[in-house]
Parts: C-alpha cells; sequence; structure tokens
C-alpha cells in the first residue's frame, strides 16, 4: 500500500512540476515576446505551488527526508530513543489533526461560494490541498509509529538473546 501511494505522490508531484515549469516558460514568453502577460498563468503558479509544497512535504515526511531537529534526539541515552521518537510522532499527529485536517476543513467550509478571478475556479480546490496533505501525512505517520515499534520489538529481543548469551559463557 505504501508503494503505491509513495508511488502516486510521486508523480503527482513530478508532473505539476512539469506542468509549472511549462506555464511560467509560457508566461515569460507572452510577457516579453507578446507584450501581453498572460493571467492565468500567475494564478495557476500561485496554486500549484501551494498543492506542490503540500503534496511534496507530505511526501518528503513519508521519506524521512524532510527537515529535522536532531541535537537533543542524540543527546538521549539509546534505552529512551523509542520515547523521543514517539513523542515526535505524537506532535506531528497533534499538528496534522489540528492544523491540517481540522483547520483544513475550517478554510475549506469559509471557501464555499467563492471563485479565483483568473481561473474562474472554486477555491475550495486551493483549501483541499490541506486535506489531502493533512491524510497523506496521517497515512505516514502511522506507518513511522508501527515501525517505531517494530524497532523498539527488534531492539528488546537482540538485547535479550545478547543478556542470554552473556549468562551462558
Amino acid at each position: 500500500m505504501r508503494d503505491i501511494v509513495d508511488k502516486i505522490t510521486a508523480f503527482l508531484t513530478c508532473s505539476l512540476m512539469v506542468a509549472m515549469v511549462l506555464v511560467a516558460c509560457w508566461q515569460v514568453f507572452t510577457r516579453f515576446v507578446l507584450n501581453s502577460p498572460s493571467t492565468v498563468s500567475e494564478e495557476f503558479l500561485r496554486y500549484s505551488l501551494i498543492w506542490l509544497t503540500m503534496l511534496g512535504s507530505a511526501y518528503a515526511y513519508g521519506q524521512k527526508k524532510h527537515l529535522a531537529v536532531v541535537f537533543i534526539a542524540r543527546k538521549v541515552p539509546e534505552k529512551f530513543k523509542f520515547y523521543v521518537d514517539m513523542l515526535v510522532e505524537l506532535i506531528v499527529l497533534a499538528f496534522i489533526f489540528i492544523i491540517l485536517l481540522y483547520g483544513g476543513m475550517q478554510a475549506y467550509q469559509n471557501s464555499v461560494g467563492q471563485v479565483s478571478s483568473a481561473l474562474n475556479m472554486p477555491t475550495q480546490y486551493l483549501y483541499l490541498s490541506l486535506i489531502v496533505a493533512g491524510v497523506l501525512f496521517l497515512f505516514y505517520a502511522v506507518i513511522h509509529i508501527i515501525e517505531h515499534f517494530r524497532n523498539h520489538k527488534k531492539m528488546k529481543n537482540v538485547k535479550t538473546k545478547f543478556e542470554s548469551d552473556e549468562i551462558l559463557e
């Protein structure tokens, strides 16, 4: 399941990036060559950048390629590392539920009936990016938590085996 979500998210972000480059080139061409700038392209690029940021940040978090402050985590003794990792994941979950999902739903509902000026598109599509990113972040957070538990269990088993080997000697 994770592989499918990873591939779809990577494809969408890459496709959106290619589309943004092409539209930006069109914007430059119409502005400087035709002396008649495209109004649609500027708004499209603005909305696309928001979607690209939200999808890309969820993908980066899922791949554990996101920015992280590990100074404190490295100072913690190994026996407490699991608990620090779980605390971080709980903070991420709080952010997901409060900001992305709840805040995204509020923004989505507040934008009902509004239409963008150049694209004539409902602005709910813009705020839908928060909800979609929230669901992706939630998916990846659950996977990370499961991985933390599996790694913790493996470490316990390895320690127990190591300790029992020492006793036998």
